[in-house]
C-alpha cells in the first residue's frame, strides 16, 4: 500500500480521498504521509474499528470518516488526490463519478487505485485495440492512464482468486494533443458518441455513427436532425483528414482515442447552423 501512496505523490498539504477503507491499512500509510484523509467506508463495523483505531487522528482532524456509499455519498470540495483500494465491483461507476466530480471544476491532482488486472488492462488499453472500451477512450480524453505494477493475490489475506494492478491517471493540464490543424470537439458530445457507437460495437463505424447520441439535446446547439445530417455529410466524404483510410468501414476498437477525438471534429465542421 505503500506504492499506492507514492504513485499519488501525496503529502502534507494536501487532502486524501480514500474509498473503501476497510481494516485501515491504506489509510495508515496515507496519514503517515501528512495529508490529511477523508476515507469513505460503507461497511458498519469496519468504520467501527476504524473509528477505534485511528480515534486520535479523527479528534486532530487529520482523518474524517464518512459512512455510506461511495456511489451516492457527496465527495468534499476541498480532494486534491484520490488514493484507494476499491471493491472492484462499483470500478466503471466509481471512476465515472470521480471523473465527474474533477470536470467539475474541483480538480484532483491524481487518482491512484487499485483495480482488477483485467479491468486496469481495458482502462489503460493495454492490449491495443481488443482492450479499446468507452471507458478507456473517454478517460484518455482527459486524463494520462498509467497500469503500474500488478499485485499478486498472496499479497492479501484471504487471497482472492484475481491478481490486481496500481492504476494512476495524472489529468492532461494542457489538454488533448491534437493533429495539426484539428480543433478539440465539444468532450461531452465525444463521449456521447464513444458510448452510442460502442452500444454495438460488432457494427461498423458508418452503421452506428448516424445513430443519435443519448441525450444529444444536452449539448449545446445540437439536436437530432443536426446531428443526423452532420453524420450523413461526413459518410460522404472520401476521404477526411487525419482519419485513416476507410475508417467507415471500422469497428468502434479499431478507432484511436485521437481517430475519435478528429472524426467528432469533422462532424461538427459539417453542422448547418
Amino acid at each position: 500500500m505503500a506504492a499506492a501512496v507514492e504513485l499519488g505523490g501525496v503529502g502534507a498539504g494536501d487532502v486524501v480521498l480514500e474509498v473503501g477503507s476497510g481494516p485501515g491499512t491504506l489509510t495508515a500509510h496515507l496519514l503517515n504521509s501528512g495529508a490529511e484523509v477523508v476515507a469513505v467506508e460503507i461497511d458498519a463495523e469496519s468504520c467501527s474499528h476504524l473509528r477505534g483505531v485511528f480515534a486520535k487522528a479523527i479528534e486532530n482532524g487529520d482523518l474524517t470518516l464518512l459512512e455510506g456509499d461511495a456511489l451516492a455519498i457527496n465527495f468534499p470540495a476541498g480532494i486534491t488526490h484520490v488514493v484507494a483500494n476499491i471493491p472492484f465491483q462499483i470500478s466503471s461507476p466509481l471512476i465515472d463519478r470521480l471523473l465527474k466530480h474533477h470536470r467539475s471544476g474541483r480538480g484532483l491532482s491524481a487518482i491512484v487505485l487499485l483495480l482488477q488486472d483485467e479491468f486496469a488492462t481495458r482502462l489503460a488499453m493495454l492490449d491495443g485495440p481488443s482492450s479499446r472500451g468507452p471507458l478507456g477512450i473517454t478517460t484518455a480524453f482527459e486524463w494520462q492512464v498509467e497500469a503500474e505494477r500488478i499485485v499478486h493475490s498472496h499479497s492479501f489475506t484471504p487471497a482472492p482468486a484475481i491478481h490486481s494492478r496500481l492504476v494512476r491517471l495524472t489529468p492532461l493540464k494542457q489538454g488533448y494533443e491534437m493533429p495539426d490543424g484539428m480543433a478539440m470537439p465539444n468532450l461531452k458530445l465525444a463521449r456521447m458518441v464513444v458510448r452510442e457507437c460502442f452500444v454495438e460495437r460488432r457494427k461498423k463505424i458508418r452503421n452506428r455513427i448516424t445513430v443519435i447520441p443519448k441525450r444529444i439535446a444536452r449539448v449545446k446547439g445540437w439536436y437530432a436532425k443536426a446531428w443526423r445530417a452532420a453524420a450523413k455529410a461526413v459518410l460522404r466524404q472520401e476521404n477526411l483528414p487525419a482519419l485513416p483510410t476507410g475508417w467507415y468501414e471500422a469497428r468502434p476498437e479499431q478507432l484511436s482515442t485521437t481517430d475519435w477525438l478528429v472524426l467528432v471534429a469533422h462532424i461538427e465542421a459539417y453542422k448547418e447552423e
